[in-house]
């Protein structure tokens, strides 16, 4: 009977704080922006400690690995629980509970062992400075990170997987607002002794043992500083761990209070509000502790966004096979301040009338995206996934247009040609990043045709509300840390001066052909990421619309057809214009004239995103009643206030 106990669970419900709606609506912009935070802080240090040649350091290393499981472990959780401190529905899959403990419990227990390495780096560092670079060499930490994440996810793996084989017999109601271990096993009614067993051993390999690794590193660190004979020298020694181990007290002494404090009256609920607190702001505290207690992070701020040095006079030591390559990698990168944007520069009257077209076509963008979303929001009718996912393809046009056409429109006037390192860094990373995720919603608008055509009494069930919200969150958010991928790779590398970009704006490909450095790992990840966010989505719309034309014509009247193909007309023909114009783009035979080609991706950047609300206004009758509603009640308000 265990195995038809356990499968009676199909999903968890998260209880969290559902009987107190009051605190509900505190956490969730307080949670929101610590995550807020959390993201940016550490996203920051990993790409600071990564452009930064003087920070590729074992102690910048480690430091990377730390703020990416803050970011892998923040992540696991937070999303989910604010969707559900807004929403009434607060379940999860019991795939998805398997998951998300599986990934807290990884990142959770590498972030131990992380510390204990961290610790032994700065005992080598100050106990034997002589011996640092040999000692802590670049394998060694490669070694020491790879293992750490490899064992605590084998560990997690094997617990998760023996607490979820338990039968449920049905009970699915997890009182936390994740599915943490000890709370899911609970709700098991079988033997949790292998659990338990397993739990205890991992608990004490990961927790007493590191803060005893941890311990003995800073006794013999204290030791040596000691012994320092000047107070200079003593407070330099101590500043270079300092950070360390202020995260170090912060980490083990809130989990020393939160398992060993005395239980209050209310320790279902309070108990449960300092989990939260602990587990979402020492994320976010670690990168703020590590930026603000430490020069050489603060230095490297400065000097990526800031004014940057001039790049030698010897260009041969900028180029590939210099003696001096290596050292100099740095200020040969940071030797551009701006780029000037070719454009059609050579072509002046041309400029002139794109200008006008341009500007007409960016106006009806806006007007349009911002009008539809409008409606949207406005129309009770259209708060179904079909229009919200149309909502977030219209804000996508929109920033997506907006991020290089107001400086395109300058660019063809001639009032403006060049743009700041910085603004060029984050244009690359917006349309990046709204590219790929306008890619990834497409894929996602096409399963929800399928699910409307082909599962119609089912399809409010299947596409409720919080499973909108977390593909459209998931679409967003791997868009933007591909993105973020891609721009970290790609400003890392040396320019040596080179500034003329032959482009509009600062287009991925158009910046790499100015790279003096090996760019074989950029064209590496650029292909992966092409492959895997733009055909993989669009094998997954020909699979949807398969199954859509042969769900069709299995409808026996002419009329039903037809009412069925048009739920899905206006999306199929925004697919075909989308990636028609991306085929077209890299497939036709290359120009003579770069002119062209350049011209051709203008309008594929500026017309299919004005095209998108035209399409889904004319051809959707439900819009058209909307706007022809709004406008009615706009009339009938100006009626009644001439009265």
């Amino acid at each position: 009977m265990e195995p038809s106990n356990r499968t009676a669970v199909s999903e968890f419900i998260l209880k969290g704080f559902s009987g107190y709606p009051a605190l509900e609506h505190l956490l969730f912009p307080l949670c929101s922006s610590m995550y807020l935070v959390t993201l940016l802080g550490n996203s920051a240090i990993v790409a600071v400690s990564t452009l930064d040649a003087r920070l590729h350091t074992p102690m910048y290393f480690f430091l990377g690995n730390l703020s990416i499981l803050d970011i892998c472990y923040t992540s696991t959780f937070v999303p989910l629980m604010l969707v559900h401190l807004l929403s009434s529905r607060k379940t999860i899959s019991f795939t998805g509970c398997a998951i998300q403990m599986c990934l807290s419990l990884s990142t959770g227990s590498t972030e131990c062992l992380l510390l204990a390495i961290m610790a032994y780096d700065r005992y080598l560092a100050i106990c034997q400075p002589l011996r640092y670079p040999v000692l802590m060499s670049h394998r060694l930490c490669l070694m020491l990170a790879g293992t750490s994440w490899a064992l605590c996810l084998f560990k997690s793996v094997t617990e998760t997987v023996i607490a979820m084989r338990l039968p449920f017999c049905g009970h699915h109601v997890i009182r936390h607002f994740t599915c943490e271990i000890l709370a899911v096993l609970k709700l098991a009614c079988g033997d949790t002794s292998v659990s338990d067993v397993f739990l205890l051993v991992g608990a004490i390999l990961l927790l007493p043992v590191p803060l005893t690794l941890i311990c003995l590193s800073y006794m013999l660190i204290l030791a040596t500083i000691l012994r320092v004979p000047s107070a200079a020298g003593r407070r330099k020694a101590f500043s270079t761990c300092s950070a360390h181990l202020a995260v170090v007290l912060l980490f083990y002494s809130t989990i020393i209070f939160m398992y060993m404090k005395p239980k209050s009256k209310e320790a279902h609920i309070s108990d449960q509000v300092f989990t939260v607190l602990y587990a979402v702001v020492t994320p976010m505290l670690n990168p703020i502790i590590y930026s603000l207690r430490n020069k050489e992070v603060k230095e490297a701020v400065r000097k990526v966004w800031g004014s940057r040095q001039a790049c030698p006079r010897q260009p041969e030591l900028c180029g590939p096979g210099g003696k001096r390559r290596k050292e100099m990698d740095w200020a040969n990168h940071t030797a551009v301040t701006e780029y000037v944007l070719l454009g059609l520069r050579e072509h002046h009257g041309l400029e002139i009338v794109l200008f006008v077209l341009c500007l007409s076509i960016y106006g009806a963008t806006l007007v349009g995206n911002a009008l539809l979303v409008g409606l949207i929001g406005l129309d009770p009718h259209l708060h179904n996934p079909m229009y919200f996912f149309l909502s977030n393809l219209s804000l996508i046009d929109i920033c997506g247009t907006s991020s290089f056409i107001p400086l395109m429109l300058l660019n063809f006037l001639g009032i403006q040609r060049t743009i700041s390192f910085p603004s060029c860094a984050l244009q690359m990373f917006m349309t990046l990043a709204l590219g790929a995720t306008e890619c990834l919603l497409l894929a996602v608008m096409a399963y929800d045709r399928y699910v409307a055509i082909c599962q119609p009494l089912r399809y409010s069930e299947l596409m409720n509300g919080q499973l909108c919200v977390q593909m459209a969150v998931l679409s967003w958010g791997t868009g933007f840390a591909n993105s973020l991928l891609q721009s970290i790779l790609v400003w890392r590398l040396p320019f040596c001066g080179h500034n003329v970009i032959n482009h509009f704006f600062c287009e991925i490909l158009a910046v790499l052909k100015l790279a003096c450095g090996d760019i074989s790992l950029n064209a590496l990840i650029l292909m992966v990421a092409t492959t895997v966010l733009t055909m993989a989505p669009l094998l997954l719309i020909c699979l949807s619309y398969t199954f859509i034309l042969a769900a069709i014509f299995r409808v026996p009247s002419a009329a039903g057809r037809t009412k069925a193909f048009s739920t899905c007309s206006a999306h199929l023909t925004v697919v075909v214009i989308f990636y028609g114009t991306i085929s077209f783009m890299y497939l036709k035979p290359k120009a003579k004239d770069p002119s062209v080609d350049k011209i051709i991706t203008l309008f594929y950047g500026i017309v299919a995103p004005s095209l998108n609300p035209f399409i889904y206004s004319l051809r959707n009758m439900e819009v058209k009643a909307a706007m022809s509603g709004l406008l009615r009640g706009g009339l009938l308000t100006r009626k009644m206030s001439h009265f």
